[in-house]
Protein backbone atom coordinates (compact mmCIF):
# COMPACT_ATOMS: atom_id res chain seq x y z
CA UNK A 1 0.00 0.00 0.00
CA UNK A 2 1.36 3.19 -1.46
CA UNK A 3 2.70 5.57 2.02
CA UNK A 4 0.01 8.08 2.56
CA UNK A 5 2.90 10.61 3.44
CA UNK A 6 4.50 10.37 0.10
CA UNK A 7 0.72 10.30 -1.63
CA UNK A 8 0.33 13.56 -0.04
CA UNK A 9 3.29 15.27 -1.44
CA UNK A 10 3.44 13.72 -4.58
CA UNK A 11 -0.63 15.30 -5.07
CA UNK A 12 1.05 18.44 -3.25
CA UNK A 13 3.86 18.94 -6.09
CA UNK A 14 1.37 18.08 -8.35
CA UNK A 15 -0.99 20.68 -7.29
CA UNK A 16 1.86 23.45 -7.20
CA UNK A 17 3.14 22.75 -10.72
CA UNK A 18 -0.23 23.18 -12.03
CA UNK A 19 -0.74 26.65 -10.49
CA UNK A 20 2.40 27.18 -11.84
CA UNK A 21 1.76 26.10 -15.54
CA UNK A 22 -1.28 27.98 -15.51
CA UNK A 23 0.14 31.39 -14.58
CA UNK A 24 -1.68 34.37 -16.80
CA UNK A 25 -2.04 38.08 -17.55
CA UNK A 26 -4.95 39.86 -17.78
CA UNK A 27 -5.30 43.04 -18.48
CA UNK A 28 -7.79 46.24 -18.85
CA UNK A 29 -7.53 50.02 -20.06
CA UNK A 30 -10.02 52.73 -19.69
CA UNK A 31 -9.71 55.88 -21.69
CA UNK A 32 -10.65 59.16 -22.10
CA UNK A 33 -13.03 60.05 -25.43
CA UNK A 34 -10.90 62.07 -27.09
CA UNK A 35 -7.97 59.05 -26.96
CA UNK A 36 -10.52 56.47 -27.80
CA UNK A 37 -11.55 58.53 -30.78
CA UNK A 38 -8.38 58.86 -31.86
CA UNK A 39 -8.72 62.77 -31.98
CA UNK A 40 -4.77 63.05 -29.83
CA UNK A 41 -2.09 62.28 -31.63
CA UNK A 42 0.58 60.55 -28.95
CA UNK A 43 4.35 60.34 -30.10
CA UNK A 44 6.36 60.89 -27.09
CA UNK A 45 6.56 60.52 -23.52
CA UNK A 46 7.78 61.17 -20.35
CA UNK A 47 7.93 58.93 -16.73
CA UNK A 48 7.61 59.70 -13.61
CA UNK A 49 9.97 57.06 -11.39
CA UNK A 50 8.40 53.93 -11.29
CA UNK A 51 7.30 52.79 -8.09
CA UNK A 52 7.07 48.67 -7.21
CA UNK A 53 6.32 47.53 -3.99
CA UNK A 54 7.08 43.83 -3.25
CA UNK A 55 5.66 41.68 0.39
CA UNK A 56 6.83 37.85 0.86
CA UNK A 57 3.80 36.10 2.44
CA UNK A 58 5.12 32.85 4.46
CA UNK A 59 3.31 30.70 7.17
CA UNK A 60 4.90 33.44 9.74
CA UNK A 61 3.29 36.14 8.38
CA UNK A 62 4.35 38.89 5.77
CA UNK A 63 7.78 40.73 5.02
CA UNK A 64 8.36 43.38 3.38
CA UNK A 65 11.63 43.10 0.56
CA UNK A 66 12.87 46.44 0.10
CA UNK A 67 15.96 45.39 -2.23
CA UNK A 68 13.45 43.48 -4.31
CA UNK A 69 11.30 46.32 -4.58
CA UNK A 70 13.87 48.53 -5.61
CA UNK A 71 14.82 45.88 -8.49
CA UNK A 72 11.18 45.62 -9.57
CA UNK A 73 10.75 48.72 -9.69
CA UNK A 74 13.64 49.40 -12.64
CA UNK A 75 12.19 46.63 -14.44
CA UNK A 76 8.75 47.59 -15.02
CA UNK A 77 10.14 50.92 -15.73
CA UNK A 78 12.20 49.23 -18.35
CA UNK A 79 9.25 46.85 -19.56
CA UNK A 80 6.91 49.76 -20.20
CA UNK A 81 9.76 52.47 -21.71
CA UNK A 82 9.97 49.49 -23.91
CA UNK A 83 6.91 48.53 -25.17
CA UNK A 84 6.18 52.42 -25.70
CA UNK A 85 9.44 52.40 -27.99
CA UNK A 86 8.06 49.55 -29.84
CA UNK A 87 4.60 51.34 -30.54
CA UNK A 88 6.73 54.43 -32.31
CA UNK A 89 6.51 56.67 -28.78
CA UNK A 90 9.88 58.76 -27.92
CA UNK A 91 10.89 58.38 -24.82
CA UNK A 92 12.11 62.04 -23.64
CA UNK A 93 14.62 61.82 -20.77
CA UNK A 94 12.98 63.26 -17.71
CA UNK A 95 15.56 64.77 -15.73
CA UNK A 96 14.04 63.15 -12.85
CA UNK A 97 16.46 60.44 -11.48
CA UNK A 98 17.82 60.68 -7.87
CA UNK A 99 20.89 62.99 -8.57
CA UNK A 100 19.13 65.23 -10.29
CA UNK A 101 16.08 65.63 -7.42
CA UNK A 102 19.20 65.64 -5.08
CA UNK A 103 20.55 69.13 -7.08
CA UNK A 104 17.62 70.66 -7.64
CA UNK A 105 15.26 71.09 -4.69
CA UNK A 106 12.17 72.76 -6.35
CA UNK A 107 11.87 70.08 -8.40
CA UNK A 108 11.98 67.53 -6.22
CA UNK A 109 9.22 69.47 -4.36
CA UNK A 110 7.20 69.43 -7.88
CA UNK A 111 7.52 65.81 -7.79
CA UNK A 112 6.40 64.87 -4.53
CA UNK A 113 3.75 67.13 -4.65
CA UNK A 114 2.34 65.49 -8.28
CA UNK A 115 3.50 61.90 -6.61
CA UNK A 116 1.39 62.98 -3.78
CA UNK A 117 -1.48 64.01 -5.83
CA UNK A 118 -1.63 61.57 -8.05
CA UNK A 119 -1.49 58.63 -5.58
CA UNK A 120 -5.04 60.74 -4.33
CA UNK A 121 -6.22 60.34 -7.89
CA UNK A 122 -5.24 56.87 -8.17
CA UNK A 123 -7.47 55.96 -4.70
CA UNK A 124 -10.54 57.55 -6.45
CA UNK A 125 -9.75 55.69 -10.36
CA UNK A 126 -9.20 52.05 -8.53
CA UNK A 127 -12.84 53.12 -7.08
CA UNK A 128 -14.28 54.06 -10.21
CA UNK A 129 -11.93 53.21 -13.13
CA UNK A 130 -14.90 53.63 -15.41
CA UNK A 131 -14.87 57.50 -15.09
CA UNK A 132 -11.67 58.07 -16.55
CA UNK A 133 -13.97 57.92 -19.79
CA UNK A 134 -15.62 61.13 -18.70
CA UNK A 135 -12.48 63.23 -17.94
CA UNK A 136 -12.88 63.34 -14.44
CA UNK A 137 -9.34 62.93 -12.98
CA UNK A 138 -6.25 65.00 -12.99
CA UNK A 139 -2.93 65.59 -11.20
CA UNK A 140 -3.18 69.18 -12.28
CA UNK A 141 -1.27 71.24 -14.46
CA UNK A 142 1.88 71.62 -11.99
CA UNK A 143 2.84 68.74 -14.47
CA UNK A 144 4.25 71.29 -17.05
CA UNK A 145 6.52 72.55 -14.50
CA UNK A 146 8.45 69.10 -15.25
CA UNK A 147 11.61 69.64 -17.46
CA UNK A 148 10.57 66.95 -19.73
CA UNK A 149 7.00 67.65 -20.70
CA UNK A 150 7.66 70.18 -22.62
CA UNK A 151 8.67 67.81 -25.39
CA UNK A 152 6.96 65.37 -24.34
CA UNK A 153 2.62 64.58 -25.30
CA UNK A 154 1.93 62.45 -22.39
CA UNK A 155 3.40 61.81 -18.61
CA UNK A 156 3.50 58.11 -17.44
CA UNK A 157 2.77 57.00 -14.03
CA UNK A 158 4.50 53.64 -13.34
CA UNK A 159 3.00 51.60 -9.98
CA UNK A 160 3.76 48.37 -9.31
CA UNK A 161 2.57 45.88 -6.38
CA UNK A 162 2.89 42.37 -5.60
CA UNK A 163 2.42 39.00 -2.90
CA UNK A 164 5.18 36.88 -3.60
CA UNK A 165 4.31 33.35 -1.59
CA UNK A 166 7.25 30.72 -0.26
CA UNK A 167 6.32 27.35 -1.87
CA UNK A 168 5.18 26.57 2.01
CA UNK A 169 2.35 29.29 1.81
CA UNK A 170 1.53 28.60 -1.68
CA UNK A 171 0.87 24.64 -0.96
CA UNK A 172 -0.99 25.44 2.44
CA UNK A 173 -3.33 27.73 0.17
CA UNK A 174 -4.01 24.87 -2.02
CA UNK A 175 -4.60 23.05 0.73
CA UNK A 176 -7.09 25.01 2.48
CA UNK A 177 -8.36 26.89 -0.47
CA UNK A 178 -7.02 29.76 0.42
CA UNK A 179 -3.81 32.21 -1.13
CA UNK A 180 -1.90 29.63 -3.60
CA UNK A 181 -0.03 31.59 -6.28
CA UNK A 182 2.02 34.92 -6.14
CA UNK A 183 0.01 37.77 -7.57
CA UNK A 184 1.82 40.91 -9.79
CA UNK A 185 -0.40 44.09 -10.40
CA UNK A 186 1.06 47.07 -12.68
CA UNK A 187 -0.91 49.96 -13.47
CA UNK A 188 0.07 52.59 -15.40
CA UNK A 189 -1.62 56.05 -16.32
CA UNK A 190 -1.33 57.93 -18.89
CA UNK A 191 -1.36 61.88 -18.36
CA UNK A 192 -1.43 64.49 -20.54
CA UNK A 193 1.76 66.85 -20.12
CA UNK A 194 0.52 70.17 -20.22
CA UNK A 195 -3.13 69.99 -18.51
CA UNK A 196 -2.50 66.93 -16.41
CA UNK A 197 -5.82 65.26 -17.40
CA UNK A 198 -5.64 61.47 -17.17
CA UNK A 199 -5.78 60.08 -20.62
CA UNK A 200 -5.57 56.74 -19.80
CA UNK A 201 -5.59 54.31 -16.92
CA UNK A 202 -4.50 50.32 -17.52
CA UNK A 203 -4.13 47.75 -14.87
CA UNK A 204 -2.56 44.31 -15.57
CA UNK A 205 -2.60 41.52 -13.24
CA UNK A 206 0.10 38.21 -13.48
CA UNK A 207 -0.35 35.14 -10.81
CA UNK A 208 3.37 33.57 -12.33
CA UNK A 209 7.02 34.70 -11.79
CA UNK A 210 6.29 38.79 -12.40
CA UNK A 211 8.85 39.72 -10.39
CA UNK A 212 11.84 37.64 -12.05
CA UNK A 213 10.93 38.18 -15.24
CA UNK A 214 8.44 41.39 -15.58
CA UNK A 215 9.19 41.45 -19.60
CA UNK A 216 7.41 37.70 -19.82
CA UNK A 217 4.87 38.58 -17.27
CA UNK A 218 3.50 41.91 -18.53
CA UNK A 219 5.11 42.50 -22.14
CA UNK A 220 2.46 41.22 -24.14
CA UNK A 221 -0.59 42.39 -22.96
CA UNK A 222 1.64 45.85 -22.96
CA UNK A 223 1.35 45.07 -26.71
CA UNK A 224 -2.18 44.61 -26.60
CA UNK A 225 -3.48 47.67 -24.50
CA UNK A 226 -1.13 50.37 -26.54
CA UNK A 227 -2.31 49.12 -29.62
CA UNK A 228 -5.91 48.88 -28.57
CA UNK A 229 -5.24 52.68 -27.48
CA UNK A 230 -4.13 53.62 -31.01
CA UNK A 231 -1.15 55.72 -29.79
CA UNK A 232 2.68 56.12 -31.35
CA UNK A 233 2.30 54.16 -35.03
CA UNK A 234 -0.97 52.24 -34.23
CA UNK A 235 -3.23 52.61 -37.02
CA UNK A 236 -5.80 55.54 -36.18
CA UNK A 237 -9.85 55.13 -35.72
CA UNK A 238 -11.59 55.37 -39.08
CA UNK A 239 -13.94 58.03 -39.23
CA UNK A 240 -17.23 57.20 -39.70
Amino acid sequence: MPNPRFLFTAVMFTMLNASIAFAATAGRTFMSPKLEAGEMGIHSACMMPAEGKLSRLGMKGREGMSKESEAWSSALDAVVAGHLKATGIEIIPSGLAQEDLERNEELQRTVLKLQAKYDSVSSQIERHPKDTRKDRFTVGDEVALLPCTEKADILVYVHGQGQVLTGGKAAFGILIGGPSSSMGFLKLSLVDAKSGDILAYMRLVNNGKFADDSEKAYGKELDKLFKKMRIGNAPKKKKD
